[in-house]
């Protein structure tokens, strides 16, 4: 396993941050470590925004596949891929949160802006540890370019919106809202362009992940292995499930792998 297995990517939050520590465990943190020095090559991929990785950002990797894989970017700062959201459907969007009343945030490079400060918005804030900034988001859509945007609804409230946005989708990690992209970019996406920078195989690919947005990432690389706390839908088409995070998931399924 360790010869055909060339780069690892992991999510970021219950993957390697615990929700209940708010840190990554020392094991993953050893894990990391010992992969590139062998000479694995390690990516953070994640819903979140690059300056939002902060959580992890004093590990070193390799590179980084950000908001579900619309940015994706080396360690040193080389662009592999970008792709904004189209601004009619950013306005759209925004139409939507105003007809049925629920907050929403826009996520550029510069920030991640939010429309209102309601009951979910600060829900998820305390939850991962990241306050967007109250904004004008409208304003901020028309004078920056929108890589993610994040409906503060429930599950019910998805299935009426997302009829109106046919050229979007939608993944979550939680109940709490939901990640928004143009169709066609998901994790799986922005692994794939990384792994094509570096002139490898997805069949040289291996991805941890615990929520809906990391299924198109757990399916489509050679290895995907699911968190002990992932949900049912990822557990279902992981090639193996592994521990929690705070049960050293990470290190536990590379030791069952052979790649430690």
């Amino acid at each position: 396993m360790r010869k055909q297995i060339k780069a690892i990517f992991f999510d970021i939050d219950g993957t390697l941050v615990s929700f209940k520590t708010h840190t990554v465990p020392e094991s993953a943190r050893q894990a990391i470590s010992l992969l590139r020095q062998r000479g694995v090559k390690v990516f953070i991929s994640t819903g979140r925004l690059l300056k939002h990785v902060s959580a992890v950002g004093d590990i070193e990797v390799d590179g980084y596949v950000t908001v579900n894989g619309g940015y994706c970017i080396t360690a040193s700062g080389d662009l592999i891929f970008e792709q904004a959201i189209p601004r009619a459907t950013v306005e759209r969007v925004l139409d939507l949160s105003q007809s049925y009343g629920f907050d929403v945030s826009v996520m550029t490079q510069q920030d991640m802006y939010v429309s209102g400060m309601g009951e979910r918005v600060e829900k998820i804030a305390k939850m991962i540890g990241i306050t967007p900034t109250l904004a004008d988001v409208r304003h901020i859509a028309a004078t920056q370019s929108v890589v993610q945007m994040c409906p503060y609804v429930s599950v019910d409230l998805e299935q009426k919106i997302m009829p109106h946005l046919p050229e979007c989708v939608a993944s979550r990690w939680i109940e709490t809202f939901m990640d928004l992209n143009i169709r066609g970019i998901d994790k799986s996406v922005g692994v794939k362009h990384v792994m094509d920078y570096y002139g490898l195989s997805m069949d040289n690919a291996m991805a941890f992940g615990d929520g809906g947005n990391d299924l198109p990432m757990i399916r489509d690389v050679a290895v995907g292995v699911a968190m002990g706390n992932a949900c049912d839908e990822l557990k279902a088409v992981a090639d193996y499930i592994t521990t929690s995070v705070d049960e050293d998931g990470v290190w536990q399924a590379l030791k069952y792998y052979d790649l430690l």
